[in-house]
């Protein structure tokens, strides 16, 4: 998409998605359009009784949209199309659609009123609406109905093929604020606020010591951990290798640190509680994050690339355990000329997290001490 110089704000197209976005968080109806087929949905988090009433009032057969990992993960179905639609009975309330999609946990509905099947309309209108409800930190689930007819003027209404071509994570990076801030481990430290032009993330860089980027530069790539990196939680490893990173970057004479906004791999704090709930229950944190719609990593490394190339680092050395760090830098043109490993401590609440991170999820054994 090109920009369009006669809009005052821009890209209408951009415009409009950030819109839709906004408008499923606050609990509201948007609609998807995708050539002459339409549907009209709602966001289960958000959902309150009024729109669900009014849903259910219009001219349409109110289906809940659900990705392919919840469909598999909760044994509605087992190989399922990438959207999946449920249709459920009349007299069905919005705690039950909850929890049949995995916002809430208690007695499931009865199975005699679900049907399931494939999304019956658009399947790029399907996947559409997924991806708005992601972009708005939402769990992926969605109450909606295919219509032939625009929408009235209260309901803002968006093409399928817009938000295709619109890519969340082709970040507009604008460096918003910076200070120097001096850390309890690397005292010459300064931090850069960069906010994300179409996006809810803010980013920050840490620059530890003198930045030569002459040089390869020690580079942490560390996804927000609010429980872990704040508050000390035990059930992972992320607030200790914040710590070690900074630690080890202050010891090379200097680097990077990037914090980044995508907590939970990428699903959002609330997922990541209700991931936390799943765990309790007795799944791992992959089969967890499937149960509720995801991919087993939601992140993306586009927007990390594009802070180093705003801070002008093009050869790094990565402290991480994780391989697809790596492979994404270097496919975005960063030049990773080695990798230094972050060891964490194991102890009874992060000892299966660790191990799923190392068996499933791919990472390198270093961590586990």
């Amino acid at each position: 998409m090109t920009s369009n110089p006669k809009t005052i704000n821009g890209d209408p197209a951009a415009l409009t998605i950030d819109r839709a976005v906004g408008e499923l968080r606050r609990g509201r109806a948007v609609q998807i359009f995708d050539g002459g087929q339409r549907a009209v949905f709602g966001a289960v988090e958000s959902l309150r009784p009024a729109l669900l009433r009014s849903l259910q009032s219009a001219d349409g057969d109110l289906t809940l949209l659900i990705t392919r990992e919840r469909a598999k993960a909760s044994g509605l179905a087992t190989d399922p199309a990438e959207a999946i639609a449920i249709n459920f009975a009349a007299d069905t309330t919005l705690e039950q659609l909850r929890i049949l999609a995995g916002v809430s946990h208690g007695s499931p509905i009865d199975a005699s009123g679900i049907q399931v099947s494939d999304w019956p309309g658009s399947s790029l209108v399907a996947t559409a609406a997924l991806k708005l409800a992601k972009a708005g930190r939402l769990l992926p689930a969605l109450i909606g109905f295919t219509t032939t007819a625009p929408s009235d003027e209260s309901v803002l209404q968006v093409s399928a093929a817009d938000i295709e071509r619109h890519t969340f994570f082709q970040y507009g990076l604008k460096r918003t604020s910076q200070s120097r801030v001096p850390l309890a481990d690397a005292v010459e430290s300064e931090i850069t606020l960069f906010r994300d032009e179409h996006g809810l993330g803010e980013h920050v860089a840490v620059v530890i010591g003198k930045l030569d980027t002459s040089k390869v530069v020690p580079v942490r790539l560390h996804s927000a951990c609010l429980t872990g990196d704040l508050l000390g939680s035990l059930r992972c490893d992320c607030g200790e290798q914040l710590r070690t990173a900074v630690r080890r970057i202050a010891a090379l004479g200097g680097g990077v640190l990037l914090y980044l906004d995508q907590e939970g791999r990428g699903i959002g704090l609330a997922n990541k509680l209700r991931a936390y709930a799943i765990q309790d229950m007795g799944l791992d944190t992959v089969d967890a994050d499937r149960h509720l719609g995801f991919h087993d990593d939601e992140r993306n490394y586009d927007v990390a690339a594009a802070l180093l190339q705003e801070l002008g680092v093009s050869r790094v050395r990565l402290l991480t355990n994780n391989p697809k760090k790596i492979h994404a830098l270097v496919e975005h043109g960063i030049d990773v000329v080695g990798r230094l490993p972050l060891v964490a401590a194991v102890n009874c609440h992060n000892a299966r997290y660790i191990k799923t991170k190392r068996d499933r999820a791919g990472h390198l054994a270093e961590e586990q001490g």
